[in-house]
């Protein structure tokens, strides 16, 4: 076709891809979101693992009904986990729930010894520091990206095509 043709479209330039949202928020707020949902992976695996090695124990009907609740709930926190690692305030608000309720059961039924209730709050206030720490996180990552889309970066003078240094001759 002719160079000079108006109806012609011209050659678009290349534009550098974006990186994801993901990857343009600081690792501050980046960290503890990661850390909760890998949280809630182990957690899946674990519920899981549990709950077929009793159920390999023991082959008997409440081992295979203790391995259904283990299932159901290793999709509770699978689903959670999910749901953190898409940066949902929805699902990050229902894990603190949880852990707060998983809390609050431990400090309703304590009935083992001492030694056994200080290891289990122990972990239960190590694994709430994580999910508190994420939650947190959560609603971070969505006020640094409301603020960043409200208030977005200055171009650089570098940028401008009239800066740009002159090709070498070849």
């Amino acid at each position: 076709m002719d160079d000079q043709n108006p109806y012609q479209a011209g050659e678009v330039p290349p534009s550098t891809p974006m990186a994801p949202h993901w990857e343009q928020v600081p690792s501050g707020i980046t960290r503890p979101v990661t850390q909760l949902w890998l949280l809630g992976a182990g957690l899946t695996v674990f519920t899981l693992a549990t709950g077929g090695w009793t159920w390999a124990q023991n082959q008997h009907v409440f081992a295979m009904m203790n391995f259904i609740a283990a299932a159901m709930l290793s999709c509770v926190y699978l689903g959670l986990a999910v749901g953190v690692y898409k940066r949902s305030r929805v699902a990050a608000c229902l894990t603190a729930a949880l852990w707060a309720w998983v809390f609050v059961m431990h400090l309703r039924l304590d009935s083992a010894g001492m030694a056994d209730t200080l290891r289990r709050m122990g972990m239960l206030v190590v694994i709430g520091v994580v999910v508190l720490r994420g939650t947190y996180a959560t609603f971070r990552h969505h006020r640094y990206l409301a603020a960043k889309k409200r208030h977005p970066a200055r171009a650089r003078i570098s940028d401008d095509p009239a800066f740009a240094p002159e090709p070498p001759d070849a």
